[in-house]
């Protein structure tokens, strides 16, 4: 509003000419406006702007005091979000901590914040055992991986042991997404302990994409299997959800490459094969472009298009390094 627009700033209207033409009331004298401030000086305590209402929950002047109380009455401490306060001062770009919040960022989202003190202590023994003991696994490219921003792990699905070796193999805790038919009996118990997400394939699952979203507001890693389902681990094609995540997640997509996991544990086989040496190959985070329109079903579907043909490439650098390190390479 400027001044001139003030109400207290306005002329006063002229006296009406009695039976003698009386003269006019001249106008007060309007203030001078105060200088303005100069970009980057500080401004001073004194004087300062009133603070608005929606910030404070009190009125202004000028409203009566049953409205201010009544707006004090809907401001509690406990509405107060801590969250909100730590995004306004953390500096752009950096994550939430984990503990900084106490609920789903999202409104659809459907877990709590995922504790993840159960991989900080049991990843590293469990880890040793299924490396050396239960099956022959090795992991690269740990030095890839960033330590403090929201990660999208993206790989390749030809075996079930895909999931389980991403989730220990990874030097980060990863919450992968897995189908909804897996969460029965002692597994499914399983699986909720160690913080994985539950997701429906027959339908567009929106509860568990903003789980998925909610853990990745707070700097958190969501592990995704773009192919959807088990099979040759080619990336021929990929699923539009984990364009979804990365778009609206704003977060960069690591890719993962799972070599001889179906050679290790084909269909049918109830213990993993010792003698077939298995890779975990970590590469080079990657962002992608956001489209004018995220929502749109063709902007996304060119996303995970992107995002198919940069996980094939990592997964052919990967077993072209296989087959270097192979005894019967040249």
């Amino acid at each position: 509003m400027t001044t001139a627009d003030h109400p207290l700033d306005s002329a006063p209207a002229a006296v009406p000419p009695g039976p003698a033409a009386a003269p006019q009331v001249p106008p007060a004298p309007a203030a001078a406006p105060a200088p303005a401030t100069p970009v980057g000086a500080a401004i001073p305590e004194t004087g300062a702007a009133e603070p608005d209402q929606a910030q404070t929950g009190l009125a202004k002047p000028g409203v009566p005091e049953g409205a201010a109380e009544a707006s004090v009455a809907r401001v509690r401490p406990a509405e107060v979000s801590e969250v909100s306060e730590l995004a306004a001062s953390r500096p752009a770009g950096r994550p939430v901590s984990r503990q900084a919040q106490t609920g789903p960022a999202h409104r659809g989202a459907e877990s709590k914040p995922f504790n993840d003190i159960t991989h900080r202590v049991l990843k590293p023994p469990v880890r040793q055992v299924l490396n050396h003991l239960v099956m022959s696994v090795t992991h690269e490219g740990w030095e890839k991986v960033p330590r403090d921003e929201p990660l999208i792990f993206a790989g390749n699905h030809s075996s079930w042991m895909d999931g389980p070796l991403v989730v220990i193999e990874a030097p980060r805790t990863v919450r992968c997404l897995v189908k909804s038919e897996m969460y029965k009996g002692i597994v499914g118990r399983l699986l909720m302990f160690v913080g994985q997400i539950p997701v429906d394939r027959g339908r567009p699952d929106r509860a568990a994409l903003h789980t998925a979203l909610d853990e990745l507001s707070r700097g958190g890693t969501i592990g995704v299997f773009p192919e959807g389902t088990r099979g040759s681990g080619e990336m021929a094609a990929v699923q539009h959800g984990i364009a979804y995540l990365a778009v609206h997640g704003r977060c960069r997509v690591l890719p993962v490459a799972c070599i001889n996991t179906g050679a290790a544990l084909p269909r049918g086989a109830r213990w993993p094969r010792r003698s077939v040496k298995v890779r975990v190959v970590f590469g080079e985070p990657f962002e992608v472009e956001v489209p004018a329109n995220p929502r749109s079903r063709r902007a996304l579907a060119a996303v995970a298009e992107d995002i198919r043909v940069r996980l094939a490439d990592h997964l052919a650098t990967a077993r072209a390094g296989a087959a270097l390190e192979s005894p019967g390479a040249e």
